[in-house]
């Protein structure tokens, strides 16, 4: 499937190149507080974290949950929250300890005991069922549970998921306090069975450590004037025939992602397709905060939505 992308304030080709070849340390300095700069989920469900921390230190990865009724800024369609999941209280997913290069990760999370959902189940239009809103996180211990750094989270202000036209479907918000924040609207992975020229993934990407901004400011996309940035937005189609499937999800499904030391976010809201699809998949998809850090065999995109498993 072919996909739209757009990054703003963020790294040149040159700095991803430089990334391939270099630790993650010559490039973004290590804080006392860990940085989530990937995540995967696989069938809907976190599934791995990596971040930097400072080289030695114990790093536990909690977890919070509430949902949302996706919704605006305004009263023609106010965004709300609902209440917290566990009474708002943090639970820990797991443990790891940094490298020398200060990297950390915790992989194989969907198999460990403690699962934790990214994605609404089904749309839920202004109901809570159809947003859903997850802080990881991470702390820096001399050992576990003992002289940690704080958790600091980016703030979602608000997230909404809509149709410009019938077949047309966007995904538009705000976040401030992030240093690194992406807005997407997807309605089936990037790759299918055949390539195709509709565009099932779009987002955009906003650098707020990079010339031109302050860092953490308030941004947000827009469709149309006024905003940081443009909505992304992608066409609504299926292309399933009868001998021929065209792998796509169940709902519209806008997402945005924030990151700054201390913590990470992941929004997700679905809203109904408006026709009956051929072939439903569940959600696999790659989170990036940082498109210059530890590459690897990624793709240069901060969402990268799999028909396959990811890693």
């Amino acid at each position: 499937m072919a996909k739209g992308s757009h990054i703003v304030g963020s790294v040149a080709l040159g700095g991803v190149v430089v990334a391939l070849v270099l630790r993650a340390t010559t490039l973004h300095s290590v804080n006392e507080a860990p940085l989530i700069y990937r995540v995967v989920s696989n069938v809907n469900d976190l599934d791995a974290v990596e971040g930097l921390a400072p080289p030695g230190r114990v790093v536990e990865l909690w977890f919070r949950q509430r949902n949302f009724k996706e919704g605006t800024d305004d009263a023609s369609d106010p965004f709300a929250w609902c209440g917290w999941k566990n009474g708002g209280d943090a639970v820990r997913i797991g443990i790891a300890t940094a490298d020398a290069g200060g990297v950390w990760r915790l992989s194989d999370l969907r198999h460990a005991g403690t699962t934790v959902m990214l994605f609404p189940p089904a749309p839920g239009g202004d109901r809570c069922l159809g947003g859903l809103y997850t802080e990881l996180l991470p702390r820096a211990c001399d050992q576990p549970g003992a002289n940690c750094s704080a958790w600091d989270t980016p703030t979602l202000h608000w997230l909404n998921v809509r149709k410009l036209r019938p077949t047309i479907g966007a995904v538009a918000g705000s976040v401030s306090r992030a240093e690194h924040a992406a807005a997407a609207v997807a309605d089936g992975p990037d790759d299918g069975p055949e390539p195709s020229d509709v565009v099932d993934v779009d987002e955009n990407g906003i650098d707020t450590t990079a010339p031109g901004y302050e860092v953490g400011q308030r941004v947000t996309w827009r469709c149309g004037v006024g905003g940081t940035a443009v909505c992304p937005s992608v066409t609504i189609h299926d292309g399933s025939t009868a001998v021929s499937t065209d792998p796509e999800f169940p709902f519209v499904l806008g997402t945005i992602q924030g990151h700054r030391t201390g913590g990470s976010f992941i929004a997700a809201a679905a809203i109904p397709r408006g026709s009956p699809i051929g072939f439903s998949v569940n959600v696999n998809v790659k989170f990036r905060g940082l498109l210059d850090v530890n590459l690897g065999c990624d793709r240069t995109r901060f969402f990268d939505f799999s028909l396959a498993k990811v890693f």
